[in-house]
């Protein structure tokens, strides 16, 4: 093996287990975060729970700050996946109806994350809204231009697109956020059959409103 081969592999091997390491801490964050609140968080509790030393933690994040902000950031990059220009020419149906389940299915995988955004929200955004304001305005207006789009071809009704985002954002979020009420009145925590059904009721409902079932 060439020293190139080498030193190539030694990299690789280094950014993978780099990686790792921060998706550990980023997970064990957004369960102290979900639990404490920012201001009840500490980075030594956060190493404690991912067992390793806090200089590590700080060498990946640099501070708490640092570390709860990119946390709400890999939030903000997993809900902004949807529709976006590329789906414009897309049946509307098709883009919607699979962008609701894409949100079902991350406040089923992904609950803390969304809580820790919901609280941070509610709160004014008081620790990121440096990094949140313009992400979330700009893709805001991509998404309304593509459902503008479909109303202005005759593909969709006249509605106000921010409130269609509003009612999706909402609804998914609920199943993330209030999940212990969802236990209390189901009895039980949903399964897996119960989400499914839950997930393409939201759907139908969504689409049966636009006109599109």
């Amino acid at each position: 093996m060439t020293t190139v081969s080498k030193s190539k592999d030694k990299t690789e091997t280094t950014g993978a287990i780099r990686k790792k390491n921060q998706q550990r801490i980023l997970s064990a964050a957004a369960q102290e975060f979900v639990r404490h609140g920012f201001k009840g968080t500490s980075v030594q509790a956060i190493a404690d729970r991912v067992e390793l030393p806090k200089a590590n933690i700080l060498y990946y994040f640099k501070s708490k700050t640092g570390l709860y902000k990119a946390l709400l950031s890999d939030i903000m990059d997993m809900w902004n996946q949807g529709f976006s220009e590329q789906h414009r020419e897309q049946e509307p149906a098709l883009v919607i109806g699979n962008y609701i389940r894409e949100k079902m299915r991350y406040s089923r995988t992904h609950p803390m994350e969304s809580k820790i955004f919901a609280m941070e929200i509610i709160q004014g955004a008081p620790n990121v809204k440096d990094i949140l304001e313009r992400p979330m305005i700009s893709w805001s207006k991509q998404k309304s231009a593509v459902i503008q789009q479909w109303i202005d071809e005759g593909k969709l009704r006249a509605i106000e697109p921010l409130y269609l985002l509003f009612m999706i954002w909402g609804t998914t979020q609920f199943y993330a956020d209030f999940d212990t009420e969802i236990g209390l009145l189901n009895g039980q925590p949903l399964t897996e059959q119960e989400f499914a059904e839950a997930e393409e009721f939201t759907v139908q409902m969504v689409l049966s409103g636009l006109g599109l079932v």
